[in-house]
């Protein structure tokens, strides 16, 4: 079985189970939603305010399993879960599967994929005694993952500074820059918060310029674009990423 089966498999499918971490820390089982395959990445849909969203968000693993009521083969597919809200992923699962809309009362807003990265599938049959056969399949190529910090003592100890420093800082003129100074802070917030959960994000909480959720959501998603799949090993990444020169730099003309 290859990368190739599994999405035959995938859409072959019309239930998927997932299996999450619950936010008591207890085994969690609903169904999910396999919408497409797109440079390598599986993609599946949740929304917002589905607990789902939220326990992926506290521990970001989970395992798909799905089952041919005929041929009584099974498919597992275990991997992280990275979320997205790019335009164009939710706006091709929205025409492709109109179900998903119903649930948020037709508003996309409330839409969100994730993809699977690190993910290990496992198949059998249970017709054929020893026919368990465990594969890799590929990372995506040219998704956007997001921020890795590795986790250094010293590394939380800077952003724990920087985002206090942020309820000091004089606000600059360029409203929009500082909008999305903001959202870059929150994308690394919510990074350092999957390496160290007990990291303080309220300065920033209090500190952020947001007037709505709405335009939180939108300077948060500017910022992951921009930031893109950086490596945070040294202070001076952070430094130099959480930093209003370099989010002008490579702030996109239009926004």
């Amino acid at each position: 079985m290859d990368k190739t089966a599994v999405i035959a498999a995938l859409t072959a499918c019309s239930r998927i189970l997932a299996g999450t971490v619950g936010l008591n820390g207890r085994p969690e089982v609903r169904p999910t939603v396999f919408l497409f395959e797109q440079a390598g990445a599986f993609y599946f849909m949740t929304t917002k305010s589905c607990r789902m969203y939220a326990e992926l968000c506290k521990t970001p693993y989970v395992q798909l399993y799905l089952e041919d009521p005929e041929t009584q083969k099974t498919l597992r597919i275990s991997g992280k879960a990275c979320f997205t809200e790019d335009n164009e992923v939710i706006a091709r699962a929205v025409r492709e599967r109109e179900a998903v809309l119903p649930e948020t009362g037709g508003d996309t807003k409330r839409l969100i994929a994730f993809f699977l990265t690190g993910a290990e599938a496992e198949y059998s049959d249970a017709c054929a005694e020893g026919s368990e056969e465990k594969f890799r399949l590929p990372d995506p190529d040219g998704v956007l993952i997001g921020i890795t910090i590795k986790k250094d003592t010293e590394l939380r100890d800077r952003l724990s500074k920087i985002l206090e420093r942020r309820e000091q800082e004089v606000p600059t003129t360029d409203a929009g820059l500082l909008r999305l100074y903001d959202g870059a802070l929150f994308v690394f917030a919510e990074a350092a918060k999957s390496v160290w959960p007990r990291m303080d994000i309220r300065p920033i909480e209090r500190a952020a310029v947001f007037e709505t959720y709405d335009e939180r959501e939108k300077y948060t998603a500017l910022a992951a674009g921009i930031i893109g799949n950086a490596v945070i090993d040294k202070p001076e990444d952070l430094t130099y990423w959480l930093n209003l020169e370099t989010l002008k730099e490579q702030l996109p003309q239009e926004r």
